[in-house]
C-alpha cells in the first residue's frame, strides 16, 4: 500500500509523468522538483516539506531527496548548512535517515547521514568505527530497544537479575560513550531505553511487575544523568517522543519480520527531535518570538471591545489565552526575545499591555512593539532589522491563518507557527515545536533581553549625538580580553557555533574540540567582555590563536557578536593581537577569511587593518600576513582594560 493509502501507483509517480498540476500534494510537487533537477526548484523545498504531515509520506519524500547526487545538487545552491549525522541502534532504524533527511532539509538543513550495521552499535565503536570515521559526524545518535538490556538477562523472570542488569547499564551507556568521543569526537545523542509491554505483561504477580517498573524507571532516571556526567552529550526522553507521536511500538508483525521495534510515528518524533538538535548543534536555534495580540495574546478584538471586553485570564478561552502568555514569558526569562507584530492602533495596543490587570506579560517583557496597519511581512522585516537578527531567527504567532499563509508567501525565512483552531491548543503548539531549544542555556542567554534594551538606550544617544564619534565616545566603552576557562568556554563555544555574519573562516569550535586542541597545546582560545555606560554587552567575541613553524601567530578564526558591530571592537581585538604577538617577538600574525552565504560583507576585513594577501588573490580560502611593522593606533573611544600582553600563544 502506498502512502497515501492507494494500492497502485498514482500517475505522478510513474517516469515520465506530467508536471502535476495546481492541486497537487507536496510530496507530488518535490517528484516533479527533482525530475526537473533540484537546484533549481531547491528555494521551494523546504516548505514542501513542513506540509507534509503523514509519516509514510515524509519518509517518501525523504527517501525521495537522498542519495549522492540529490544532496550534490541542493549543496550548490547555498541555501542549506550541511550537517553530519551518525546513527547506531539495536533494532531496525531503516526508516530513520529519510525521515531525518525529509525533516531536516524543512529546517534548512543538508544532512549526510550513515546509518551502521543491525545491533552494530557496541562493535562498531569498539572496532573502531570503521563504517562511520571517515564521514566525521558531528553528531552520533544512539537508539536501543530493551533487547540492549535484556540480552544478558538468562531469565527475564529472575527480578533480581534484572534489577542488577538495570541498575549497572547506565555505567556501560557511560563507558560507550566515552568511547564513541574518544574514536569519533562530536556530540553524542542518546535516549532513554522504553520497556516494551511484553517484558512487563509476561510477569503475573503485582509485586515483581513494581520492581520491574522502579528497577526500569531507576535505570533511565540514570541515563538521563549521563547527559550532566558527559560533555558533549544530549539525552533525549522516550516518554516524551512518545508524547509526541502518541505510540511507541509498532505493530508485532513487523517486530517478528524485519525487527522494527519502534512505531514509524516513533521514529518520526525521534528525527524530528533529533533535527532540533542538529539546528541547535550549528547555532541556529530561534531568538525571537513574534506575538499577535488579538485573540492570541488575548482573546477579543480590542480595537472593538475594549480593554474591559477581551477575555483573558479567568475561565476558558481567556485561560487559554494566559496560558500562552505565561508560555512567553518563560520564554523570555530563558533569553527568547519577545515582540509585537499587531494589526492596531499602536497607542491602544500599548494601553492595553501596560493597564489589562490579567495580563502576564507587560511592557518590559518585549524588546519592541509594531502595532500598526502595514503588512505583518514587513513588520517583521523591520523588526529583524531593529533587532540585527536574521529573520530566520525568528518565530511567528498569529490565530489567523490568512496572516499565517502571507507570512509563508513574502517572508518563508520566518518559521510560521500553525495554530489550532482552539486557543486551548496555542501553548502546545508553539512549546512543543522546538525552536528555542539549545544545547546548553549560558548567562548571555538568560540576559538577552536586557541586552537588546540596553541597546535601544544605545541608538537613542546615537540619533541625538553630534557626530558617530561623539556617539562612540560617550558610550565609555571598556574592553577586557579574557583566556577560555570554565566559566566562559560555553559561552566561546556559543560563538563560535552561532555567530554567522562576522565569522571570518567559518571554524566552528566545539567544547570538545577547544579542550582537545588547548591540551594539545596547538591553539589558545580568548574572549572578549565590553562594557558601557548603559551596561554590560557580555562575551561578544571569541578568537582562536596558533603559532606557525615559522614563529608566526595565527589567527585560526575570528567572531563577533552582530549586537556590537559599528563600534570599531574588531579594530580593538586584532590591534591588540597585532601588539600582543610583536611583544612576544612573533614575525608576523596570518589571518584566513573563508567565504560564506552570510559573511561576505567582512571580505575586505584583513586587508582593510593592513594585512596583505599571502596566496593568489583566486585562492579559497584566502589568506593574508601582516609583518607587524605597521600598526595602526586601538580606537581612542575603547578603553582597553588589559591591554598589556592580551594575548599570548605557546
Amino acid at each position: 500500500m502506498l502512502p497515501d493509502g492507494t494500492g497502485a501507483p498514482r500517475p505522478t509517480d510513474r517516469p515520465g509523468a506530467l508536471p502535476p498540476g495546481p492541486g497537487a500534494t507536496p510530496l507530488q510537487q518535490l517528484r516533479a522538483l527533482k525530475r526537473s533537477g533540484l537546484a533549481a526548484g531547491a528555494a521551494a523545498v523546504p516548505g514542501l516539506l513542513t506540509q507534509i504531515d503523514d509519516t509514510l509520506d515524509l519518509e517518501a519524500a525523504g527517501s525521495l531527496l537522498s542519495g549522492a547526487r540529490s544532496r550534490e545538487q541542493l549543496a550548490t545552491t547555498g541555501l542549506f548548512r550541511e550537517q553530519r549525522i551518525a546513527l547506531l541502534g539495536s533494532c531496525t532504524l531503516d526508516p530513520v535517515p529519510p525521515l531525518l533527511t525529509a525533516v531536516m532539509l524543512g529546517h534548512g538543513l543538508l544532512p549526510e547521514i550513515r546509518l551502521a550495521g543491525f545491533d552494530q552499535w557496541r562493535l562498531e565503536i569498539l572496532s573502531g568505527a570503521p563504517t562511520l570515521k571517515d564521514l566525521q559526524p558531528r553528531i552520533v545518535a544512539c537508539l536501543l530497544d530493551d533487547n540492549a538490556v535484556f540480552a544478558q538477562i538468562e531469565d527475564p523472570l529472575d527480578i533480581d537479575a534484572v534489577e542488577a542488569r538495570c541498575a549497572a547499564f547506565p555505567a556501560e551507556l557511560g563507558e560507550w560513550t566515552r568511547t564513541v568521543q574518544d574514536v569519533l569526537g562530536g556530540l553524542t545523542v542518546l535516549c532513554t531505553v522504553p520497556l516494551n509491554p511484553l517484558r512487563r505483561d509476561r510477569v503475573i504477580d503485582y509485586p515483581t511487575k513494581a520492581r520491574l517498573e522502579a528497577a526500569w524507571q531507576r535505570m533511565n532516571a540514570d541515563v538521563l544523568d549521563l547527559a550532566a556526567q558527559h560533555p558533549n552529550t544530549v539525552v533525549l526522553s522516550d516518554a516524551a517522543l512518545a508524547a509526541t507521536a502518541g505510540t511507541t511500538f509498532g505493530s508485532d508483525r513487523m517486530r517478528h519480520a524485519a525487527a522494527h521495534t519502534y512505531a514509524p510515528e516513533f521514529l518520526h518524533a525521534y528525527a524530528t527531535e533529533l533535527a532540533r538538535v542538529a539546528r541547535a548543534d550549528l547555532g541556529l536555534a530561534a531568538k525571537c518570538l513574534v506575538l499577535d495580540l488579538d485573540n492570541t495574546l488575548w482573546g477579543g478584538v480590542v480595537g472593538d471591545d475594549g480593554i474591559t471586553g477581551l477575555r483573558l485570564g479567568g475561565a476558558y478561552p481567556g485561560s487559554a489565552h494566559q496560558e500562552l502568555q505565561e508560555l512567553a514569558r518563560d520564554l523570555e526569562k530563558q533569553g527568547v526575545m519577545l515582540a509585537v507584530a499587531s494589526k492596531n492602533d499602536d497607542d491602544i495596543a500599548r494601553e492595553t499591555i501596560a493597564t489589562h490587570p490579567d495580563m502576564v506579560l507587560t511592557p518590559h517583557s518585549f524588546v519592541a512593539v509594531r502595532a500598526n496597519w502595514d503588512p505583518k511581512p514587513d513588520n517583521v522585516r523591520d523588526l529583524a532589522a531593529e533587532l540585527n537578527i536574521d529573520p530566520d531567527a525568528m518565530v511567528f504567532v498569529d490565530d489567523n491563518p490568512v496572516e499565517r499563509g502571507l507570512m509563508r508567501e513574502l517572508l518563508p525565512q520566518v518559521t510560521t507557527v500553525e495554530l489550532p483552531a482552539d486557543p486551548a491548543g496555542y501553548a502546545a503548539a508553539v512549546a512543543q515545536r522546538g525552536d528555542f531549544n539549545l544545547l546548553r542555556l549560558t548567562s548571555e542567554d538568560r540576559e538577552r533581553t536586557q541586552l537588546y534594551r540596553e541597546r535601544g538606550r544605545r541608538a537613542h544617544l546615537q540619533n541625538t549625538a553630534g557626530s558617530l564619534q561623539d556617539y562612540l565616545t560617550a558610550l565609555d566603552s571598556q574592553l577586557t580580553i579574557e583566556p577560555a576557562g570554565p566559566l566562559n568556554t560555553p559561552r566561546i563555544a556559543q560563538l563560535f557555533k552561532k555567530t554567522n555574519q562576522f565569522n571570518l573562516a567559518g571554524h566552528r569550535y566545539s567544547e570538545e574540540d577547544m579542550a582537545r586542541h588547548t591540551a594539545a597545546g596547538t591553539t589558545a582560545f580568548y574572549t572578549a567582555r565590553l562594557t558601557d555606560r548603559f551596561g554590560d554587552n557580555g562575551l561578544i567575541a571569541a578568537i582562536a590563536l596558533s603559532r606557525t613553524d615559522d614563529a608566526s601567530w595565527s589567527i585560526d578564526n575570528f567572531v563577533l557578536s552582530c549586537r556590537v558591530f559599528s563600534r570599531n571592537v574588531e579594530d580593538a581585538i586584532v590591534g591588540l593581537v597585532l601588539r600582543s604577538a610583536r611583544e612576544h617577538s612573533a614575525t608576523a600574525v596570518l589571518g584566513t577569511y573563508a567565504r560564506t552565504a552570510k559573511n561576505a560583507k567582512f571580505a575586505g576585513f584583513y586587508p582593510a587593518r593592513g594585512f596583505l594577501p599571502a596566496a593568489a588573490d583566486d585562492a579559497e580560502p584566502q589568506s593574508f600576513r601582516h609583518d607587524l611593522t605597521h600598526i595602526t593606533d586601538l580606537p581612542p573611544w575603547i578603553r582597553v582594560v588589559n591591554d598589556e600582553g592580551a594575548f599570548h600563544v605557546r
